[in-house]
């Protein structure tokens, strides 16, 4: 159902997007995985991948969240700038354009000398709390193939399981050898660094009936 869900967003998806989603759904959570979830720890599935020319690092996380779903939902439909507190090393979100259940957001990461930029367009799905993304072609940027998922769902106990899973190519330039492993543990760190976005200013996000 939820691939079904991915395919159908927006009229349908592109073959990166449900190689995405087919990320998420290679198999079910293992006991010792929910175990480590329900204690608070990061759940995480790496993939390394060369498809054609590109050069992929990624794979799905997994984070249960102390807030409801609907407010950490409520989080990625929120304001774009936001996100900046919510990925890990960016410097910048800055939202490009803007429409019922899609945007594009451009985004600054800063670490030392290396500086990437690159924007992303996201599509929401507010009935299945699905977002879908990919590069925005319509931007320049400094890495080659980014898409991903971000799915919010009720835990057990009632907090919110974020899944996310991505594939990127970071490109091929001088830096990019000495800075992939770091890349990759900040792409599935991402649902962590949610995490503390939420632990620290969630308040913002709660609407009264979330605790109902």
């Amino acid at each position: 159902m939820v691939l079904l869900a991915l395919v159908c967003l927006s009229g349908g998806a592109t073959a990166p997007e449900v190689a995405s989603a087919q990320l998420d759904l290679s198999r079910a959570l293992t006991r010792a995985e929910r175990a480590l979830l329900d204690e608070g720890e990061l759940v995480t599935r790496p993939v390394t991948e060369q498809r054609g020319r590109l050069r992929l690092i990624g794979g799905t996380s997994y984070q249960v969240i102390d807030r409801a779903p609907e407010t950490v939902w409520r989080a990625l439909r929120g304001d774009s700038a936001d996100y900046r507190h919510m990925l890990p090393a960016v410097h910048r979100a800055t939202e490009r354009r803007r429409s019922p259940g899609f945007r594009v957001i451009h985004f600054d990461h800063r670490v030392g000398i290396v500086r990437v930029g690159y924007a992303l367009r996201f599509q929401f799905d507010d009935s299945q709390h699905v977002v879908m993304f990919q590069l925005d072609e319509s931007e320049s940027h400094d890495i080659r193939a980014a898409w991903g998922f971000f799915r919010v769902r009720r835990w057990h106990d009632g907090r919110a399981l974020v899944s996310f899973g991505s594939l990127v190519d970071i490109g091929s330039g001088l830096m990019s050898g000495a800075v992939m492993p770091t890349v990759h543990e900040w792409v599935l760190k991402i649902p962590l660094t949610m995490k503390w976005h939420m632990d620290q200013r969630g308040d913002q996000y709660v609407d009264e009936e979330d605790d109902e």
